[in-house]
C-alpha cells in the first residue's frame, strides 16, 4: 500500500514520512513530493491509498490540488496537514477524512491512521483479476446484464445492476451513479438502452437512463417539464419532452 506526502518544506516531508513508516504497518512506500502539480502527475501513474497534503503551498494550493485529484478520478483518502485551521470547512468539502495541525505529533497521527483503517473496513472493494471478472460476466448470448464493470481511478469495480441509480452520458464516457459514488464505463447510452431491461430502466433523456425503482418522485418545473428526483443520491434529472409520456397519469 502506497501513501503520499505533499509539502513544499523538505524537513516537514521527511518528518511525516518517518512517522507514517513507524506507525502504519500496512504501508509499503511513502511517496514524497514538493508540489500539487507533482502530486497530480505521480498519482496518474501510481496507485496511492491516501494523500497527506499541506494546504499552503506555492503555485497550486492543497485545496486546488484536491479538486484536481478528484477530477482525474483519485478515489483514495485525503488528509490535510497545515499550520492554519481556518481552512477546515473547505477541506472537508473535498471529502477529506481528517485535518491535522502542524507540528504533527505521533499520537494524533495514529488516531488519523485508525480512522483510515475503519474507513477501509467499511468499504467493500472488488479488485478482480481477469479470470474473476470473466466468471462474473453474463453468459454470452443470454441477453441478461447483471453486473457493470466500471472504473474509478486505477481500480475496477464490479457493481450489481440493482445498485445503479442512473446512467449519465458525459463526453466520451458514461457515469454510473450509485449511493456509494460514481464510476465510469465506455458504453454509450444507446448501447445501454439496447441491453438493459426496459421495464426496470427508463431512458428519460438522450443522455440519461434511470432505474425506475430508485425514483423518489416526479415533479413539473415552472416551464411544465418533468423532473425526476432521486433522493438517495441528491439528484434532480430533467425529462425530455419526447420521454415525458413515461410519467403521465403517474
Amino acid at each position: 500500500m502506497n501513501v503520499m506526502v505533499v509539502d513544499d518544506e523538505p524537513l516537514l516531508r521527511f518528518n511525516l514520512q518517518k512517522l507514517l513508516q513507524d506507525l502504519w504497518d500496512e504501508v509499503e512506500q511513502v511517496i514524497c513530493v514538493g508540489s500539487g502539480v507533482e502530486a497530480v502527475e505521480r498519482i496518474r501513474d501510481v496507485d496511492v491509498h491516501a494523500v497527506f497534503m499541506d494546504i499552503k503551498m506555492p503555485g497550486m494550493s492543497g485545496i486546488e490540488t484536491a479538486g484536481m485529484l478528484r477530477e482525474i478520478g483519485f478515489s483514495g483518502h485525503l488528509v490535510f496537514v497545515t499550520a492554519y485551521d481556518q481552512h477546515a470547512l473547505e477541506a472537508f468539502e473535498h471529502e477529506a477524512v481528517d485535518y491535522l495541525l502542524k507540528p504533527v505529533h505521533g499520537d494524533r497521527l495514529y488516531q488519523c491512521i485508525e480512522r483510515l483503517r475503519k474507513r477501509d473496513e467499511r468499504t467493500v472493494k472488488y479488485e478482480l483479476d481477469a479470470a474473476q471478472l470473466k466468471r462474473l460476466l453474463p453468459v454470452a448470448g443470454s441477453g441478461e446484464l447483471r453486473w457493470i464493470n466500471a472504473t474509478r481511478g486505477q481500480q475496477v469495480h464490479v457493481i450489481p445492476l440493482g445498485d445503479v441509480c442512473c446512467f449519465i452520458a458525459e463526453d466520451k464516457y458514461t457515469t454510473v451513479v450509485t449511493e456509494n459514488g460514481e464510476f465510469l464505463i465506455r458504453k454509450s447510452i444507446k448501447e445501454l438502452t439496447e441491453t438493459l431491461d426496459s421495464g426496470q430502466f427508463w431512458r428519460i433523456h438522450r443522455a440519461t437512463i434511470v432505474q425506475v425503482g430508485r425514483i423518489s418522485r416526479v415533479e413539473r418545473d415552472q416551464d411544465g417539464y418533468y423532473q425526476v428526483i432521486i433522493d438517495s443520491i441528491d439528484r434532480v434529472l430533467p425529462v425530455s419532452r419526447a420521454n415525458s409520456h413515461l410519467f403521465k397519469q403517474m
